[in-house]
């Protein structure tokens, strides 16, 4: 009897190329609140992502004047 090659061999050779099998170690993270402060001025948002900061997620802080600044969630990968 004649064996049947179907496309699990290419889903194989992904998966070996991949490395499944192999040991990962997770990733380790840091994490950092800020407040963006008064909406009139400039954000430090570059000088943070310059440090190595990438930003996570933001909510909104309203102020009385009808404007709205940012508290912001940051984390940065430790080496």
């Amino acid at each position: 009897m004649k064996a049947k090659h179907g496309l699990w061999w290419p889903a194989g050779l992904v998966l070996a190329a991949a490395g499944v099998g192999r040991a990962v170690t997770p990733r380790q993270w840091q994490y950092k609140t800020s407040s963006l402060g008064d909406p009139h001025e400039s954000c430090e948002l570059n000088a943070m992502g310059a440090q190595g900061w990438e930003l996570a997620a933001a909510t909104s802080l309203p102020w009385n004047d009808g404007t709205a600044s940012a508290r912001v969630f940051l984390k940065r990968e430790i080496p």
